[in-house]
C-alpha cells in the first residue's frame, strides 16, 4: 500500500521475558507510526535517554501516535506484550490527518486526541478482537478505503517502488524530485521548504538518515560475507571516515557500530533491527520479532 512503509508485530507472549530483555531500542528516523497493543503495557523513555530505569517515562497508550524522532528513544515493555506497528510515510501521514508531522516531532500521543474520527473508527477496529491477521487486514481495508478518498496531487510523493526497498533513499529520491517540480516557485529553497513541510525534516536531515539504513544493510551483507571493514563501510556509505560513520550511528541508534552489531546479533532489545532486516530479506537469530 503506497502510504505504508512497513507493517511490524511484536509478541513476547508465553516467553516471559525479564530484565534487559524487556527493553526495546528504536532508531531516530522520520518516519510516523500508529501502534496498537493487543495485550501487555510498554512505557516510552524521555528522547535521547538511554536505558534507565530512573529516566522519566511516559505510558504508551493502547492506540498510539509517534511522529518523527531525531533522537534514539527505548521503550520498556511488561513481561508479555502483543502489539502491531503501522509504519506511514511522513507525508502520507500529513495527508490522512491534514496534521504536519513537525507537529508531531519527538512526541508520543494518544490516538483518541490526535487522529481524525475516520482514521481514528478504522485503528479502533483493530482492536475489537479475532486473530492478529484478521485485524490487520481489517485495519488495512478501512485505511485503503481513505486512501483513496482522499488522492490528490500531494500523495504522489508517498509511492513507493516496488519491490519494496529497505531504506527510504528511493522514496527521499522521489518526494526531492517532487518538491522541485510543484508550485510556482522553484528554487533549492522553496523545495527544501515544500519538503520540511511535508516530512517535518530538511532534506539534509533525511539524506543523514537514509545514508544511516544504506549502511545498515551494507553491514548485513558483510557480515553474511563475513568480511566487515568498517573503515570500507564508511567510505562505501558516503561517510568521509569511519569515525564520521561512528558519530551518525551513534546520533541516529544511539550505540557504537560494534556495540549495535553484538546487540543484534546477541540481545533481545533490539529487535527492531532484526525485524527490519528479515523484511529485506536477510535470515536473522530468531527473536519476538515478526513481520505482517
Amino acid at each position: 500500500m503506497r502510504c505504508v512503509r512497513a507493517v511490524i508485530r511484536r509478541s513476547t507472549v508465553g516467553m516471559s521475558l525479564s530484565g534487559a530483555d524487556l527493553w526495546g531500542h528504536y532508531p531516530a528516523g522520520p518516519i510516523c507510526a500508529i501502534s496498537c497493543l493487543f495485550e501487555g503495557t510498554a512505557e516510552m523513555l524521555a528522547a535521547g535517554s538511554g536505558a534507565d530505569l530512573q529516566a522519566p517515562r511516559q505510558s504508551v497508550p493502547v492506540l498510539a501516535v509517534t511522529g518523527p524522532h531525531s533522537l534514539p528513544r527505548n521503550i520498556l515493555y511488561g513481561p508479555e506484550v502483543d502489539g502491531v506497528m503501522v509504519i506511514l510515510y511522513p507525508d502520507a501521514w500529513w495527508a490522512l490527518t491534514g496534521i504536519t508531522p513537525q507537529t508531531l516531532s519527538n512526541q508520543l500521543e494518544d490516538a483518541h486526541r490526535v487522529l481524525p474520527p475516520d482514521l481514528l473508527a478504522v485503528c479502533q477496529r483493530m482492536r475489537q478482537g479475532g486473530d492478529v491477521d484478521g485485524r490487520v487486514q481489517t485495519f488495512f481495508d478501512g485505511l485503503q478505503a481513505l486512501w483513496i478518498a482522499k488522492d490528490h496531487d500531494r500523495l504522489g510523493a508517498a509511492m513507493s517502488p516496488r519491490p519494496w526497498p529497505p531504506t527510504i533513499t528511493p522514496w527521499m529520491e522521489s518526494m526531492a524530485l517532487r518538491a522541485a517540480a510543484t508550485g510556482w516557485g522553484r528554487s533549492l529553497r522553496q523545495s527544501e521548504r515544500r519538503i520540511k513541510q511535508w516530512t517535518g525534516w530538511s532534506l539534509r536531515k533525511l539524506q543523514g538518515s537514509a545514508r544511516g539504513e544504506d549502511a545498515f544493510f551494507a553491514v548485513m551483507e558483510a557480515m553474511l560475507e563475513e568480511r566487515l571493514d568498517w573503515a570500507q563501510i564508511a567510505l562505501d556509505n558516503g561517510f568521509s571516515d569511519q569515525s564520521h560513520f561512528i558519530r551518525e550511528t551513534r546520533r541516529i541508534t544511539g550505540f557504537s557500530p560494534e556495540a549495535l552489531r553484538h546487540g543484534f546479533l546477541n540481545e533481545e532489545a533490539f529487535w527492531i533491527y532484526r525485524a527490519w532486516a528479515r523484511l529485506a530479506g536477510y535470515v536473522v537469530p530468531v527473536g519476538a520479532a515478526q513481520t505482517v
